[in-house]
């Protein structure tokens, strides 16, 4: 391995390792776009995943992740970082990456017909212009490629960095191999010391990164647990670690539910991956009984090859300084049956399938018409939605509908009037107050709440043991999930209308007697916040279960950049002694 390679190896262990000290009271809360939809199969196929594993950085900062449409601009491999001792500087790492992503609407990258200025999510701002032969450039970068990330966001890909003097460290280049072999030996001292002293969830996270690809949803899941307030000091622990591919077998394909959406749900498996005691596989002995953290068992068979509740254990110890990994090719305690039952409870983590019809810029607005519709309940307000233009003002996702009966509307003889009769001025109006921007639950209307509607009328509740009323209607059934994309809660009234008022309402002349399906009004792209982010985790594709295990190959070659480590030959694991 070249002493340039075994730099950025060692660089990277000690960004790691910085990343995992506790966050200050003080730290400033981090907003990064939820970049779920990009795999690693994704980045490696598109040439960026150098970029793209640098975000490790954010671990275990205080971030708050947005579900705002967004677009991230990523250096091709191919693009120079000039000073390898920007991995020793986690602050300048985000700003880096912090300094390519873009907040809001997606950039119209097919449109640039002059210069535009644009602003980062780091503060900073670079130009988007047009080029000789039809090409794209931001700032001093050619735009590559791009591609649509589903839902909500944009992948650009660029031949360079947008601001490639930033990588450069101040200081003298002429001292720069001197300098950097003096910092690598000053790192390896530095890791020892804090490995022997790092907590046993520290050391887990530690090896994980280190793994080329394979774990990488247990890695995410387990940063975000609390599972390090049950471990004590004076014990020492085995923790099984599923592979990519076990929580693949539970990620839906396009839409559908995922269970570990469910945080409480996804905080007690990963408890129950964790054991009391030092387990070695060589020790274990068929019918072993061992009891998780969270108090469910595990069984252990040997029948020829070990396998704990019937997942396969994959061979190998991964010892460390406080206890022992195995990888196991399943997730323990997750079956169909649970997965049901908690689909039933959680109905409204469900992601759905991406309608481009009847509103496609407005998925929840498309989602709960097409539910209305099949429900006889609601042939007015649908009639109404149909021909009212209700997109441009209810776009994207995450909002709460208060929807009113046939009867609600025949009360007022609204079920005698034209299909368009609330599709223009105060009659939309009316629509847009049935609307409230915020995906509610029943627990969220409270006793004197008040809500402001789309139309900006205000809203008051009312809860009494009987039941809820908005304004002078009756909730008559509560929590109608449209997915994960907004709550519909059925009224009996007519909100912000009356008999005199409707009466001065004019319809617009009908252009055909044949209702017609409302067509796209918006522009074909996503503009606002999108479906909820499900899931959050990093997914990775391809490889057989053995392989995906494998440390990443310059750290494979070399064991001089982990002291005092060995590698098992039988296993495709790390030992750190």
């Amino acid at each position: 391995m070249s002493w340039c390679v075994g730099v950025r190896l060692v660089a990277a262990t000690v960004l790691l390792l910085s990343v995992l000290r506790p966050i200050p009271a003080n730290q400033t809360i981090i907003t990064l776009p939820n970049t779920s939809g990009i795999d690693g199969q994704l980045t490696a196929n598109l040439g960026v995943d150098h970029f793209f594993s640098l975000w490790i950085v954010f671990n275990n900062d205080d971030v708050q992740i947005s579900d705002e449409s967004f677009t991230i601009l990523a250096p091709k491999n191919t693009a120079i970082i000039e000073d390898d001792g920007l991995l020793h500087h986690p602050e300048l790492v985000r700003k880096l990456l912090m300094d390519h992503v873009v907040l809001g609407p997606h950039l119209d990258v097919d449109n640039v017909t002059s210069e535009r200025s644009v602003t980062t999510l780091g503060g900073r701002t670079f130009t988007l212009s047009p080029a000789k032969e039809g090409k794209l450039r931001a700032n001093g970068a050619n735009i590559l490629e791009t591609k649509l990330i589903r839902p909500n966001g944009l992948l650009v890909v660029l031949d360079n960095y947008l601001f490639p003097d930033d990588l450069e460290l101040k200081r003298n280049k002429t001292k720069t191999s001197v300098v950097g072999m003096i910092d690598v030996v000053n790192v390896k001292e530095e890791r020892k010391t804090k490995t022997s002293n790092a907590t046993f969830i520290e050391n887990i996270m530690q090896v994980l990164s280190l793994l080329k690809s394979g774990v990488r949803v247990f890695q995410h899941f387990l940063s975000r647990s609390n599972v390090s307030k049950l471990l004590t000091d004076d014990e020492e622990y085995t923790v099984f670690v599923p592979t990519d591919h076990a929580f693949q077998r539970w990620h839906p394909i396009d839409w559908g539910f995922y269970p570990f959406s469910v945080p409480e749900f996804t905080e007690s498996v990963i408890i129950n991956h964790f054991v009391k005691g030092n387990l070695k596989q060589d020790n274990i002995k068929s019918g072993h009984v061992a009891k998780t953290l969270g108090g469910r068992e595990v069984v252990f068979k040997k029948a020829p090859n070990l396998t704990v509740n019937g997942a396969s254990v994959v061979k190998g110890d991964t010892p460390l300084p406080k206890g022992n990994i195995m990888f196991i090719s399943e997730v323990l305690f997750v079956s169909e049956s649970v997965v049901s039952r908690l689909h039933q409870q959680h109905r409204d983590k469900e992601t759905p399938p991406l309608l481009a019809f009847p509103w496609f810029g407005a998925q929840f607005l498309s989602h709960a018409f097409l539910a209305l519709e099949r429900d006889r309940r609601f042939s007015h307000i649908t009639r109404f939605l149909n021909l009212a233009d209700l997109a441009p003002h209810v776009s994207g996702t995450g909002y709460t509908f208060f929807v009113p009966t046939d009867t609600a509307f025949e009360e007022l003889g609204l079920d005698k009037m034209p299909d368009n009769y609330l599709s223009t001025g105060e009659g939309l109006e009316i629509l847009l107050n049935h609307f409230v921007k915020g995906r509610l639950y029943d627990r969220d209307l409270k006793d004197n709440t008040t809500l402001t509607t789309l139309g900006n009328k205000t809203i008051h509740v009312r809860r009494s043991k009987e039941n809820v009323t908005i304004n002078k209607a009756d909730i008559v059934e509560s929590e109608v999930f449209v997915y994960n994309l907004g709550t519909m809660f059925y009224i009996d009234k007519v909100l912000f209308a009356n008999t005199e008022f409707l009466s001065l309402t004019k319809a617009a002349p009908l252009e055909t007697t044949t209702p017609v399906l409302a067509t796209t009004t918006v522009a074909q792209k996503f503009t606002t916040k999108e479906v909820e982010a499900v899931p959050e985790e990093l997914t990775e594709t391809g490889g057989s279960l053995p392989d995906v295990l494998f440390a990443d190959a310059e750290f494979k070659n070399d064991t001089t950049d982990v002291p005092e480590s060995t590698t098992n030959s039988d296993a495709n694991s790390i030992r750190i002694k």
